[in-house]
């Protein structure tokens, strides 16, 4: 079983990308003094996360960006890999609650019979990190960049293409 993490009001929460378009990996980081946890995620959910974190910032009254210098820490080193995501706003203190639960790889087998379920199998480890409205408003900028410095997309298909092109379902 992985390591939970609990970090309250970081010094820094960001997103990151390792690796080559296309061929990257994506990450969520926070860090409080000497420590550094570290996440990985899906694009998608880093462009999820951050949407949802620009329409949070702007609930709790659209604080300046408290941006981050240094982006991610290297060399990265995940500690786990991020199955789900919730958000939870607290307009009392200006406060984001951003709860992360491990991705469990061996949760769902199609040939196992539910009869046979394992009740007490060990849960995954989650992580609760609580940012400011002001580093909500930072992350969501940053994560619409990352991803959008992603592959060009297809002008007729919309997928994303290689440096050297792609085959084109609509170019026939």
């Amino acid at each position: 079983m992985s390591e939970s993490f609990s970090v309250e009001r970081p010094d820094a929460f960001v997103c990151g990308a390792v690796g080559e378009p296309g061929r990257r990996v994506f990450y969520l980081q926070a860090r409080s003094g000497t420590q550094v946890v570290t996440l990985r995620v899906e694009k998608e959910q880093v462009r999820a996360l951050g949407q949802y974190l620009a329409h949070l910032a702007h609930q709790l009254g659209d604080p300046e960006p408290d941006r981050d210098v240094v982006g991610l820490v290297e060399p990265v080193v995940e500690m786990w890999t991020v199955g789900d995501l919730a958000v939870a706003a607290d307009t009392e203190t200006g406060t984001v609650l951003i709860a992360a639960e491990e991705l469990d790889e061996g949760a769902w087998d199609p040939d196992a019979d539910p009869a046979e379920a394992d009740d007490d199998a060990d849960e995954g480890a989650s992580a609760n990190i609580t940012i400011t409205a002001a580093q909500a408003v930072a992350f969501a900028e940053l994560a619409a960049e990352l991803v959008a410095a992603g592959r060009p997309t297809c002008r007729f298909c919309d997928r994303p293409m290689d440096p050297g092109g792609h085959d084109c379902p609509r170019w026939n």
